[in-house]
């Protein structure tokens, strides 16, 4: 749904689960709903639970005044579900989804937990008191399987929707979704039955069936199956329970001629074949995005990078896109996370492939260990080039591989082929030759809590690198350092010489978890008039600027906010959270005149 209105997929979306999705739609057409009745684990559970009901004697059928009423909503469930998922590129489901929260005890971030908790309660208790509560009235693949049960009118309004936005005019997808709900919904409330399909359906021989009920007994559905000489029953879903319970042979079969009881587990196993045997050979793009003036270019290039495991779903693959789209000559990308590949479409008279694989590279800095002042004077720069270094991952799994040598405190990458990585060690501790050896290990292993990962490695050099020098400590300890800076309250309409600037140290700046947070206090601070900029620096260790003008706030309300047990966060959706204040440094430093800060930042 997503990728027809959106051009995009939804990030736990893959070209296996559409294969599997459309060969159980054609499974429906021509057999069944064999999803439902061999596959779906609610269905199993559920069922379950009603046999307990039924041991209970609680369990009962729902009242006719109220069954068809109750059949809409999961019609109402599958649009609010559709139309989300085709908006937002998330699959909705995964909030609410009672199958998915229990599989994950409620524990994935993907889950509303109020909804899940609500979704479980009704479809257990339900399940209890009413027969297959959640199949008949609640589960959207159950309401998707009976409108495609009907594929007649519904194939009807598709080819209707598409010459409208073909020929006529450009309507949105969300109507597409809407049409075929509601006439599933009407098909299913008005007449609960199939008609032309299933072209597979259960029939009974009138002449040789006794009426015994025992394959009524046997049907999980509740069908009263002694009333149908074909059975055309919305709920039935070729499950065969009855077939194979019919103690008179062939007064109960499945299909008219040729007939053979075990034909719907044979068509699931064919089904799943072909569908994965499809999704092994096609791969459908997680995005397919265009700008600028793709269609006016004349010499298109296409550049192919594969190998890119940072681009594993749709938020990566749209964070790629940002990063590109801006870069003069670059007009489109197609990314697809399944075997994190990209292929980005550029302007072959203005860019090179080198540029292009350029602007997709991030240069990074990282730590691998930390030392205090007086430790050591200074550490040695090593330069060295090294394959199959490119994304973040790669970047991370270097991380790994260079914690094996004790000596090696950080380093950083710069594009080149292969990427020109800077190394910083201490040379009473190790050596280019032992960097290198841990550089090109096959595999480590990491501890973790839960026990010991082995990671593969895959890197390359291509020839031996250089010592370039020096550097100190404390020059080591700037240079390292990734600051933040972020203006805010018309920062730039002020002179220099109207803004102070309070200089206070924050260790949290330089905290690998702790500066990501930086974004809260600066958002909480913003709430003051006054205050119009935060940044951190580096000087003698990890320092905080907080500018402000001394007519709009005094510096006593700048300490109070800085200081504040509560942050009042804005976030970019628009969302307000108070959240707690993870900073602890004391604002108490020195407060010096912007125009001598910016000076000494310059």
């Amino acid at each position: 749904a997503s990728n027809l209105n959106l051009g995009s997929l939804s990030c736990q979306m893959s070209s296996i689960q559409i294969a599997l999705g459309i060969g159980l739609l054609v499974g429906v057409i021509i057999f069944g709903k064999l999803f439902c009745s061999y596959i779906c684990p609610i269905g199993a559970i559920t069922e379950w639970f009603g046999k307990l009901g039924a041991k209970m004697k609680i369990r009962m059928e729902m009242p006719n005044f109220l069954d068809r009423p109750f059949r809409s909503l999961k019609y109402i469930l599958l649009f609010v579900t559709l139309y989300f998922t085709m908006t937002s590129s998330e699959l909705f489901c995964k909030e609410y989804d009672p199958y998915f929260a229990v599989a994950n005890l409620f524990g994935n971030a993907d889950i509303v937990i109020w909804f899940a908790i609500i979704s479980v309660a009704i479809t257990i208790i339900g399940s209890i008191i009413f027969r297959l509560f959640w199949c008949k009235y609640l589960c959207p693949l159950g309401a998707i399987s009976n409108i495609f049960y009907n594929v007649v009118p519904v194939g009807a309004f598709i080819i209707l929707f598409i010459i409208t936005k073909t020929w006529l005019f450009d309507i949105s997808y969300i109507w597409l979704v809407a049409g075929i709900s509601l006439i599933g919904l009407l098909t299913e409330v008005i007449f609960k039955r199939s008609f032309l399909s299933p072209a597979t359906k259960i029939y009974r021989n009138q002449e040789t069936c006794t009426s015994c009920g025992i394959c009524e007994a046997n049907c999980p559905q509740g069908i009263e199956l002694t009333k149908y000489k074909k059975v055309d029953h919305i709920d039935c879903n070729l499950c065969t329970d009855c077939v194979y319970s019919c103690p008179i042979k062939q007064s109960l079969k499945v299909a008219d001629k040729k007939p053979t009881k075990y034909l719907a587990p044979i068509a699931v196993v064919v089904l799943i074949a072909i569908s994965l045997g499809f999704a092994d050979n096609i791969e459908l793009s997680t995005i397919s995005e265009r700008w600028g003036n793709f269609d006016s270019v004349a010499n298109m290039g296409i550049y192919e990078q594969g190998d890119l495991k940072n681009v594993k779903c749709f938020g990566s693959a749209m964070s790629l896109k940002n990063q590109i789209d801006d870069i003069p000559g670059i007009y489109g990308i197609d990314a697809y996370a399944a075997s994190h590949e990209v292929r980005i479409f550029y302007d072959a008279d203005k860019l090179t492939e080198r540029d292009v694989k350029a602007s997709i590279f991030k240069p990074s800095k990282q730590r691998i260990q930390n030392f205090k002042p007086g430790d050591f004077d200074s550490l040695t720069v090593y330069k060295v080039g090294i394959d199959k270094l490119f994304d973040n991952i790669d970047f991370v799994s270097l991380v790994y591989a260079l914690r094996e040598d004790k000596g090696v405190y950080g380093f950083e990458t710069e594009f080149g082929e292969p990427v020109q990585t800077t190394i910083y060690y201490l040379a009473d501790k190790t050596n280019p030759e032992e960097i290198e050896s841990a550089i090109l290990k096959d595999e480590i292993e990491i501890k973790k809590k839960d026990g010991v990962e082995k990671l593969d490695l895959k890197f390359g050099i291509r020839e031996s690198g250089d010592i370039i020098g020096s550097i100190s400590a404390d020059d080591y300890q700037k240079h390292m350092f990734q600051g933040f800076s972020q203006s805010f309250n018309k920062y730039s309409a002020y002179n220099p010489s109207d803004l102070s600037v309070l200089i206070y140290p924050m260790p949290e700046a330089d905290h690998p978890m702790l500066k990501r947070q930086i974004p809260y206090l600066m958002s909480h601070i913003s709430t003051n008039d006054g205050i119009v900029r935060l940044a951190t620096t580096w000087d003698n260790g990890p320092k905080a600027l907080i500018f402000f003008s001394p007519e709009l706030t005094s510096l006593d309300s700048v300490k109070a906010y800085l200081s504040s047990e509560t942050l009042h966060v804005t976030f970019t959706s628009g969302e307000k959270k108070a959240v707690k204040n993870p900073f602890k440094s004391k604002p108490d430093g020195v407060v010096k005149s912007a125009q001598d800060v910016l000076e000494q930042l310059n």
